[in-house]
């Protein structure tokens, strides 16, 4: 997000609500191994990590531009903008999430560092973000159309598997799973969507959304 653009990013995204439980559930499963403890859900908002997480005995703590009103009963939210830091003291997290949101920054150095901050040692973080390299836009790019995502609105930085997973060991983290969402369409469009969030599983490059799970280090 670009500094001083607050107000517009609050308009925007005021009334957002995740779209998209196929992507959600991915990233459930890769954390279905930790045990439950703080969560800190960047760019929260209705139907996003913290509000499934918290069923599951995590404590959570959703952190938004725009102030959820209408949230899930167990997640204590809070507003303010991530490019002005995480309001939490250092070490005191064991997950961060953060779906859909990176692509919105223009530096991802400083956010990635932030995250950092506030884990402990060992603490996991957990990204989504489109995939500029999704099966779709690799045809797009072959008949000269622009890809799909690169327009959508603030979204000021795209990244492939290869690229994500380097700025974010650049940044004093491991990455420990990589996968993505679905390489054609999800069980979202049709139920027939299971078979490419299956081969998106076994093909992440191709996947629409890339899913990232990555370790302090």
């Amino acid at each position: 997000m670009l500094q001083g653009n607050t107000e517009l990013q609050q308009s925007s995204f005021a009334d957002f609500e995740v779209p998209d439980f196929p992507r959600i559930r991915k990233v459930l499963r890769l954390l279905q191994a930790l045990p439950p403890g703080l969560c800190v859900d960047l760019g929260y908002c209705r139907g996003s990590f913290a509000d499934y997480l918290a069923e599951r005995g995590w404590h959570c703590i959703g952190y938004d531009i725009v102030a959820r009103h209408e949230r899930h009963a167990q997640v204590a939210s809070i507003q303010g903008d991530v490019l002005s830091g995480i309001p939490l003291a250092d070490g005191v997290a064991d997950l961060i999430t953060a779906g859909e949101l990176i692509e919105h920054l223009t530096d991802e150095a400083p956010f990635l560092q932030e995250c950092r901050r506030v884990l402990r040692p060992g603490g996991y973080l957990a990204l989504t973000t489109p995939n500029l390299a999704f099966t779709l836009n690799r045809g797009l790019v072959l008949m000269g159309r622009l890809p799909m995502f690169v327009y959508a609105p603030y979204h000021y930085r795209m990244y492939t598997v290869a690229s994500l997973s380097e700025i974010v060991e650049a940044n004093g983290f491991r990455v420990r799973r990589v996968g993505a969402s679905h390489t054609l369409y999800s069980t979202r469009r049709h139920p027939s969507g299971w078979i490419f969030e299956r081969m998106a599983d076994l093909l992440p490059n191709l996947g629409a959304h890339i899913v990232l799970l990555a370790e302090k280090v």
